[in-house]
C-alpha cells in the first residue's frame, strides 16, 4: 500500500492567505511577526509598507547600523520567533467561520480568518518545515516591475512620484530628495536612481 504526505505548498502571497487561513493585508500582514509586523501607514500614498527588515539580519550584520540607507534608525531588535505548527493550531481552533457569501466578517482583532483543512491532516501541526513557501516567480516579477517602472519613471508604474517624496518628508528620512516648488510646478529632486534622457 503507498502512502502519500502533503509537504508543503508552493504559491503566491494572496494564495497563501487563502490556504493558510491567515489574513495577509493590513497591520498584521506578517505571518512570521503576527503581532510584531511593524507596519506603518503611509498619509499621503495611503499604503501600508513595512519596516524594520534589519532585524532578520545576523546581530553583528553591518546593515542593522546603517541608519541613513533605512529609517533613520540603528537596529537593534531581534527577529520574532516564528509560531510552531502547534501553537498555530491552537490559535486557528478558537476561530469560529462560516462559509459563505452571507456570513458576516468576524469583528476579532486576530490576523487568523480560518481554520485552514490542511489541519484535518494528523501530521500537520506537527511539520518541522514552513508549511506555506512563497513561490520565487511571483516575487521576482512583481519585484522586477517596480524596479524597471521606477527607473524608467514609467507613468503609473513608478514608485517615486510627489506622494511617495512627501511620505518621505513626513518620516523625516532623505530631506534632500523632498520636493520643491519653483514656480507654479513642484520638482522632484534627482535620486540616486534617477536617469535623464
Amino acid at each position: 500500500m503507498m502512502h502519500a504526505m502533503l509537504f508543503c505548498t508552493i504559491n503566491g502571497f494572496p494564495a497563501y492567505g487563502n490556504l493558510s487561513g491567515y489574513s495577509v493585508k493590513g497591520h498584521k500582514a506578517c505571518p512570521i511577526c503576527e503581532e510584531n509586523t511593524a507596519s506603518h501607514q503611509l498619509k499621503n500614498r495611503r499604503k501600508t509598507v513595512y519596516l524594520h527588515h534589519q532585524r532578520f539580519l545576523q546581530a553583528n550584520h553591518p546593515y542593522r547600523r546603517l541608519k541613513k540607507a533605512f529609517n533613520g534608525h540603528q537596529e537593534n531588535d531581534k527577529a520574532p520567533s516564528p509560531l510552531t505548527g502547534i501553537q498555530i493550531h491552537e490559535k486557528v481552533n478558537k476561530v469560529h467561520h462560516v462559509f459563505g457569501k452571507t456570513s458576516k466578517k468576524s469583528s476579532a482583532s486576530s490576523p487568523w480568518k480560518k481554520k485552514s483543512v490542511f489541519f484535518d491532516l494528523p501530521y500537520w501541526s506537527k511539520l518541522q518545515v514552513f508549511r506555506h513557501c512563497i513561490d520565487v516567480m511571483h516575487v521576482e516579477k512583481n519585484m522586477c516591475d517596480n524596479l524597471i517602472g521606477t527607473l524608467l519613471n514609467i507613468q503609473e508604474k513608478t514608485k517615486d512620484g510627489v506622494n511617495d517624496r512627501l511620505d518621505l518628508v513626513e518620516m523625516k528620512i532623505r530631506e534632500d530628495l523632498a520636493p520643491r516648488e519653483v514656480g507654479r510646478r513642484t520638482y522632484l529632486p534627482p535620486a540616486c536612481y534617477t536617469m535623464s534622457k
